[in-house]
């Protein structure tokens, strides 16, 4: 058969018209745009005719999407040379009419005349399809199911497959991504190769699923992609993985706890026959006389029960004169749900985190179960790493009152910093492989904090004027500004009374009065202990945080004053005396723990410019800085702005802001670096060497 391949004029000529034609559709009838959810089926009607597990493959994946997808209209159209003349079949109201779906789906297959070979334009189905979504005014959570297994004529030319796809395929699917329409792709049994790679493309353009036939774990894989709405609602649970290998009878136990609104059971196979008989906790097999609102949907490859209102207690599935492989799954929703009282989006990184939970039905009032529960907490961190807690109502640790229906936990702080999910899941007693699960997650951030360093006093004179130390505020490592009303100080007399004898000095104000820096001058009133207390409450990150309580105590004293004049007046000049001493004494023993610089200072004729050793410094300067020579003793303009360190063997020199690039062998220096012997100091245009011992020729 002839390959069709379309002109690449003519393929953007179609595009710009199904654009044009599209948007003034949608704009004019936009106001009537209200939520109509499509699933369209596009059916390669010669592959599923040619093979009956594929025909089989197809009623499965119809029926599980009329179950996941129940607020869906269910359409199909045929894929083949000609789908660009046949109208989309339907609308089938999801769950309702899936039989009649099947129906005329076979019908079309009674008629199909099939033919060995068939090449398909899925591209141009695909046109068409979106023209119909538009013209339907699908929502956004519309879908595209394509089944196919035959040729497709645009990968089949001498053309680069590259080339081909990303001119012909990618403008398609990019106007199904701008919509939001999903396009999954299942490659049918003995699907051709050029179907796989036109599936790949467009679940990598279009972010959809694709499926290459495989039982039964495809059609568990088909089922979690296409509805993740139907699987959020509840909680999936996997049953069994059974690979049967006699024609015997095998029990598959599910156990229904209370308050459960209602369970699906899926039960996929990987080829038809056998018998699968639901029974309740009675032992009864489930039937119309059953109280339990129940409903059963048959494929060839998959089972499925819903069962509304079910009985609490162990359910089972009975599968009879089956040998083959089955996957399990149920899909739980429940009465109740589990929420968390005081969770805060963002928390404070190491502060402690104090949660309560508590069970509420479906109206969010708060129940009071008569069975025994029991909720445990997980939190997941950043990195991966899981924690587990069990939440109490036993009226110990963090929970207030006994058995009043609030679950209480405390977790002593939260140490990484990002987002952490959190899982709350309840088990009834009796119940554990049921349970019901509530998700959250929060970020946790530095938030601002107050440090305060305390001067080394131990007690002040009463009425004497005292800065007891210094507040400082910060978030993280980075100074957090503040204004002095946002701290709360608090002094504590001896008494029991509020002193308000105190005053926050701020330390580098900015324009708008805050800083993150406030000495705290107290001038006490009462003798005996004061207990001073900082905190803060502050707006942050969304919400009023209050930054955790600092405090410390000093003990006020009176200081006797009965000495005469003369004897203060000794006591003072023999004190000045020996701190005289001491001052002269110590400046000698620091000065001799300087090192004295060294070296010399050469130019790039070797002439001697300068001996560090022989600059002379003032009797000051001897003391306080003998191991430091700056710039301007050196009394070179180009070495200005250096300051050279000298301690033991080591020689630092140090770098201005404001100075022009020095350089070290050719090596920029940012701030400081170390220099050695025979090192050259290059700077506007100079260069100066550095040795330790100067060499004379004899």
């Amino acid at each position: 058969m002839t390959s069709k391949i379309i002109s690449k004029p003519v393929m953007i000529l179609s595009l710009l018209t199904l654009i044009f034609f599209s948007t003034t559709t949608v704009y004019a009838n936009q106001s009537e745009n209200t939520d109509n959810s499509i699933v369209l089926f596009l059916l390669d009607i010669n592959a599923i005719k040619g093979d009956l597990e594929n025909q089989n493959l197809v009623d499965s994946l119809i029926g599980i999407t009329s179950i996941l997808n129940d607020n869906h209209k269910l359409y199909f159209s045929v894929l083949d040379s000609s789908s660009s003349e046949i109208t989309p079949q339907g609308p089938y109201l999801s769950n309702n009419n899936f039989l009649e779906i099947s129906k005329d789906i076979e019908s079309v297959l009674s008629n199909h005349e099939y033919q060995r070979n068939i090449s398909l334009d899925i591209n141009e189905s695909l046109l068409n399809s979106y023209n119909f979504l538009q013209s339907e005014f699908a929502s956004n959570d519309s879908k595209i199911i394509l089944m196919g297994g035959s040729q497709i004529p645009l990968l089949m030319s001498n053309a680069n497959p590259e080339d081909v796809l990303r001119e012909f395929v990618d403008p398609v699917a990019s106007l199904y991504k701008n919509k939001n329409w999903e396009v999954h792709g299942i490659s049918l049994k003995d699907a051709d190769e050029s179907i796989t790679i036109l599936f790949d493309r467009y679940a990598e353009k279009t972010l959809s699923g694709k499926f290459i036939f495989s039982l039964p774990n495809m059609i568990k894989m088909f089922s979690e992609v296409i509805s993740q709405d139907f699987w959020s609602s509840g909680q999936l649970i996997n049953l069994d993985n059974l690979n049967i290998t006699e024609k015997q009878i095998y029990n598959s136990e599910i156990l229904v706890a209370p308050g459960t609104k209602e369970i699906n059971l899926f039960f996929y196979k990987n080829k038809p026959g056998g018998s699968f008989r639901l029974k309740n906790p009675s032992g009864m097999q489930t039937s119309a006389g059953d109280r339990t609102e129940s409903s059963v949907t048959e494929t060839p490859y998959a089972i499925v029960w819903q069962i509304k209102n079910p009985t609490p207690g162990k359910w089972s599935v009975e599968i009879n004169n089956f040998e083959g492989e089955i996957e399990a799954f149920s899909q739980s929703s429940y009465e109740y749900q589990i929420e968390l009282l005081n969770l805060n989006t963002i928390n404070a990184i190491n502060d402690p985190l104090s949660l309560i939970a508590f069970i509420s039905d479906q109206e969010d009032l708060m129940v009071k179960l008569d069975t025994e529960v029991s909720i445990q907490l997980s939190i997941i961190d950043p990195n991966g790493i899981e924690t587990f807690y069990q939440m109490n109502d036993d009226g110990l640790k963090s929970d207030a009152t006994k058995n009043d229906g609030y679950y209480s936990l405390e977790i002593p702080k939260i140490n990484s910093l990002g987002i952490h999910k959190i899982s709350l899941q309840m088990t009834w007693k009796g119940f554990e492989s049921s349970s019901l699960i509530s998700n959250y997650e929060f970020e946790s951030i530095f938030f601002p904090k107050i440090n305060f360093e305390k001067l080394n006093i131990s007690s002040i004179n009463i009425g004497s004027e005292t800065n007891l130390g210094t507040l400082y505020i910060s978030v993280g490592s980075t100074p957090y500004p503040v204004t002095q009303n946002s701290i709360n100080t608090k002094i504590l007399t001896n008494s029991n009374q509020i002193s308000e004898s105190f005053n926050l000095i701020p330390r580098r104000s900015s324009t708008d009065g805050k800083s993150a820096m406030y000495d705290i001058i107290y001038t006490p009133q009462e003798i005996g202990k004061s207990m001073i207390t900082f905190s803060m409450n502050i707006d942050y990150a969304g919400r009023i945080y209050e930054v955790p309580a600092q405090n410390f105590e000093i003990e006020i004293i009176e200081i006797p004053t009965t000495f005469s004049t003369l004897t203060i007046a000794i006591i003072v000049l023999a004190v000045l005396i020996s701190l005289l001493a001491l001052i002269v004494f110590g400046a000698i023993i620091y000065r001799n723990f300087q090192t004295h610089p060294y070296g010399h200072l050469k130019d790039e004729k070797d002439d001697l410019i300068v001996s560090f050793g022989m600059i002379k410094k003032t009797l000051i300067q001897q003391i306080l800085h003998r191991d430091k020579i700056v710039g301007s003793e050196i009394e070179l303009q180009e070495l200005a702005g250096i300051t050279l360190r000298f301690k033991g063997n080591l020689v630092k020199i140090e770098v201005s802001e404001d100075s022009p690039t020095i350089r070290i062998d050719s090596q920029p220096i940012i701030n400081s670096s170390s220099l050695e012997d025979g090192d050259w100091i290059g700077t506007s245009g100079r260069l100066f060497q550095f040795v330790t011992n100067i060499k004379t020729t004899d």
